[in-house]
């Protein structure tokens, strides 16, 4: 019988994927009979503490990651800096947790402080080598220093099928503690029970491209004649709204959302990592939406469209007649 541990599993609030992409670990954890404390911000927290009653949520300093309408070297670099300030901030919030509490492990979900020199500590992340459009040499020094302050590096993924160039090459540094761990996804147990035209729409990540794309995509799917479902990502709304045949969501439990997009013939979202990783489970067709300015999207939304037959569209030409088209395509 394995040793039951006190675990300490932080969370990155970078919209909502984190935490859903952590929701089946935090289970698995829970049911093997272990003591698991969460720790987060923001929506991220939010959503922990709806889908975790019984367990304890911290609240951990935030990244306040933000981009632009357009990409540039200066909005990188202001988000770098505050990625810097929000890594040194977690790590000292840890050190006063750690004197106040005995943790047998720490989990990180892309949270590069929340490791101890003293305690085994686990990273999450399918970013061994982080996409920019400048100063990427600069940019993965720093990442790889951080990820090498960890005992373990798990990478959500099997055979870099997914993440591409982004869990490969592994730097030899890094090459003994890195481990694929396979897909992770809260809805696994779902089947694929797709039998009409549902169109499922999910907006998330940083402001203000999320509330961008929500307003157009609201716009393009209340026009169809098709029925559709848009979901904010926004677990501090409860108010739901229907638009023609469109219905609006901010959020839904695991077991909801799971069998809308169980239903859905095709599934229009960012490229965001933890969504594909969903998607790919549930074998649904997509339409990909990256974020403007965030790369690591770009590069998947793109590794997708060649390798997998994903419809990809740029949110700058996102508009009635390309949507359409785009669906059409997909299904």
């Amino acid at each position: 019988m394995l040793e039951k541990k006190k675990i300490l599993f932080a969370v990155l609030n970078w919209g909502l994927g984190h935490a859903t992409r952590s929701w089946e670990l935090i289970h698995k954890l829970s049911e093997e009979g272990n003591e698991v404390i969460l720790a987060s911000d923001g929506i991220a927290k939010i959503f922990l503490e709806k889908e975790f009653p019984e367990l304890t949520v911290y609240d951990l300093p935030s990244y306040n990651i933000q981009y632009s309408r357009r990409s540039s070297i200066f909005a990188m670099l202001k988000n770098g800096v505050k990625t810097q300030i929000a890594v040194r901030k977690e790590n000292v919030w840890l050190r006063k947790f750690l004197k106040k509490n005995k943790i047998d492990q720490i989990i990180s979900d892309n949270r590069y402080g929340m490791y101890s020199g003293s305690i085994h500590s686990i990273i999450i992340t399918h970013q061994i080598n982080i996409k920019s459009l400048f100063g990427s040499l600069l940019v993965n020094a720093q990442n790889h220093k951080w990820l090498n302050n960890f005992n373990e590096i798990w990478v959500p993924d099997m055979n870099s099928e997914l993440s591409g160039e982004l869990s490969t090459p592994i730097p030899k540094k890094l090459a003994p503690k890195v481990k694929q761990i396979g897909w992770l996804s809260r809805f696994k147990q779902h089947k694929n029970t797709t039998g009409n035209e549902l169109i499922v729409a999910i907006v998330s990540g940083p402001e203000p491209q999320k509330s961008i794309l929500a307003e157009t995509l609201k716009k393009i799917l209340s026009q169809l004649n098709t029925k559709s479902i848009l979901y904010l990502g926004s677990p501090e709304i409860d108010k739901r709204e229907k638009i023609g045949n469109l219905i609006i969501k901010p959020h839904a439990s695991t077991a909801e959302f799971g069998e809308d997009l169980a239903a859905a013939k095709v599934v229009v979202s960012r490229s965001g990592y933890s969504s594909l990783m969903d998607y790919k489970i549930l074998n649904k067709k997509m339409v990909l939406i990256p974020t403007p300015g965030q790369d690591e999207q770009i590069y998947l939304g793109k590794h997708l469209s060649v390798n997998s037959g994903v419809t990809l569209i740029s949110q700058k030409n996102l508009n009635f007649v390309n949507f359409k088209s785009a669906v059409i395509d997909s299904y």
